[in-house]
């Protein structure tokens, strides 16, 4: 331990001085326990033992539960799901417990190891990495708009509009944009995000999204983007300031690996049409 004897001597006098009672007395060339300082000697033998299980239970049960990670919907369903069967290839041992869910992550409270949220990164007590750049876009079939002269958000009242469960991300940026809705009322359809995509291309409604989800239908002409903002915006993996479990950490690679492939090949379908 790096401590000398008389440090130790120095550290028990103080802490009789302390209890009001001696713990220690000198017998032959050695030293024995007080009644006093058997029963504290007990009683901390106990405790440290009752810590060091408590310990040892809170640390296996974090080592044999699943990772357990949280995403949107929209994630879920567009990017990782088409991809997840790869890395349980790669690594059966690691159970995984995949929670889509637009509700806000509270990892103080939560066993979550992970989450994957869209924003600017800016999460006080957390640590964000970008992942995927994407923009926040106004979309809608072509289908549906058809030859509908769109000049402003106001133009934009009268179509059906679709919006995940549990958000207002319709109502918020046509606010935002200065569109009076006291005086009409919105027709608009809340269904579970991974729903929302499919609806979209059907050509159900008008949706806030983001960009990366929709690039392929907008330049194929299925959908026509309406509005999107200018912003650095992007999917981020979100996680606590604490260390990672291994597990994780694992997940995070493959996730970065495997984005860095697809969009190297995409760039190389590209450039060989």
């Amino acid at each position: 331990m790096n401590v000398t004897h008389a440090a130790v001597a120095q550290q028990v006098r103080r802490l009789e001085e302390w209890l009001g009672v001696g713990l220690l007395f000198r017998e032959g060339r050695g030293l024995s326990l007080t009644a006093d300082g058997k029963i504290l000697a007990e009683g901390l033998l106990e405790g440290f033992s009752q810590i060091a299980e408590t310990i040892e239970m809170v640390a296996s049960g974090g080592r044999d539960r699943p990772l357990n990670i949280s995403m949107t919907p929209s994630f879920a369903v567009s990017w990782l799901m088409p991809r997840i069967g790869e890395f349980r290839t790669k690594h059966p041992s690691i159970e995984l417990m995949l929670n889509p869910s637009v509700d806000v992550v509270d990892f103080r409270r939560d066993t979550i190891d992970l989450a994957i949220r869209y924003g600017d990164g800016d999460w006080p007590g957390l640590i964000s990495a970008p992942f995927i750049p994407a923009r926040f876009t106004i979309v809608a079939a072509k289908s549906l708009v058809q030859d509908r002269k769109i000049d402003s958000p106001q133009d934009l009242q009268d179509l059906p509009w679709l919006q995940e469960m549990g958000t207002r991300e319709a109502l918020q940026w046509l606010e935002s944009q200065g569109v009076d809705l006291s005086s009409r009322k919105l027709n608009v359809t809340h269904l579970p995000g991974y729903m929302l995509l499919s609806a979209l291309r059907a050509g159900q409604g008008v949706a806030c999204t983001t960009s990366v989800w929709v690039e392929e239908d907008i330049a194929a002409g299925h959908l026509v983007s309406l509005y999107q903002e200018d912003s650095s915006k992007s999917y981020h993996i979100v996680h606590r300031p604490s260390v990672l479990r291994p597990e994780a950490k694992i997940f995070i690679d493959w996730m970065k690996q495997t984005e860095r492939r697809d969009r190297q090949q995409a760039t190389t379908s590209m450039g060989g049409e």
